[in-house]
């Protein structure tokens, strides 16, 4: 039997998208997003034709299009 191996990062949050609170981005340029489990999971950069971006809930959004919906992650404290 295969036996599971975790790995424990820690992901600072910098960059939020605005309309889509499960997706940031984190310290090391990296596009997260929480699952429905509440787990933190990487998403990965895609080209499609010539074009670089993420999917974000089975849309696709380019670089471009991307960069106006960030803002600055605010922490409260819960």
């Amino acid at each position: 039997m295969a036996h599971k191996i975790l790995i424990t990062t820690v992901v600072e949050r910098i960059w939020d998208i605005e309309g889509y609170p499960n997706y940031f981005f984190g310290a090391d340029d990296r596009l997260y997003r929480f699952d429905s489990l509440g787990r933190v999971r990487q998403n990965k950069r895609i080209v499609i034709g010539y074009t670089m971006g993420y999917v974000l809930k089975s849309k696709f959004f380019s670089l471009a299009r991307l960069r106006p919906m960030l803002h600055r992650h605010i922490p409260t404290d819960h």
